[in-house]
């Protein structure tokens, strides 16, 4: 027989919601930008924002800031494909804890603790190598959301050792006679 759930407090249960939202939030976003990255793959990138981005909204061509992004987006046309299945299989993952998070699998919590802490180096890196406020709310978002379920794993960790520990002092311990049965003797005796 298993052991029953341990319980969790409804703020508990909100907080590991709340983040399965966000991580789904995330997985929606990364299937808009892979069929994004796949519609545009037969298209060259560099026509189709100046056509519906630049001239629509009047933003100035010669602008060297707008002509550093036409460039960079004239490398990636040869690797839309490849960016755009990359975007599925992020948001495969993320939809994979969003919704592993929202049915309260342990597995769940492991996988966000692996994926998100294994990125944070990175994230970090990019916070110091141009600092911004964005980057920052992202980095930190990041590590409460890793130290909050390395916190749940470690308690339901605990709870799980003490409930082991209680089944092994039951199965340990022979029964105690009753107050009635301690008058009668336990054995005869044997001529």
């Amino acid at each position: 027989m298993s052991a029953p759930p341990a319980r969790v407090a409804p703020w508990e249960d909100f907080v590991l919601r709340l983040i399965a939202f966000w991580k789904l939030l995330h997985a929606v976003f990364f299937i808009a930008v892979g069929f994004g990255l796949l519609r545009l793959r037969h298209h060259d990138v560099v026509e189709f924002l100046n056509t519906n981005v630049i001239i629509p909204y009047h933003i100035d061509p010669e602008n060297r800031w707008v002509d550093w992004a036409l460039d960079k987006a004239g490398m990636l046309s040869p690797h839309l494909v490849l960016l755009g299945w990359a975007a599925f299989f992020y948001a495969a993952l993320f939809a994979a804890e969003g919704i592993g998070l929202y049915l309260r699998k342990h597995w769940a919590e492991y996988l966000v603790v692996i994926v998100t802490g294994s990125l944070l180096p990175i994230e970090l890196y990019e916070l110091f190598h141009k600092l911004a406020w964005w980057k920052f709310a992202v980095v930190v978002g990041n590590l409460l959301i890793v130290i909050y379920l390395i916190h749940r794993l470690l308690l339901d960790a605990r709870f799980k050792a003490q409930q082991r520990e209680a089944e092994g002092k039951d199965e340990e311990e022979p029964p105690q006679p009753s107050a009635s049965n301690r008058s009668k003797p336990l054995a005869t005796k044997v001529p």
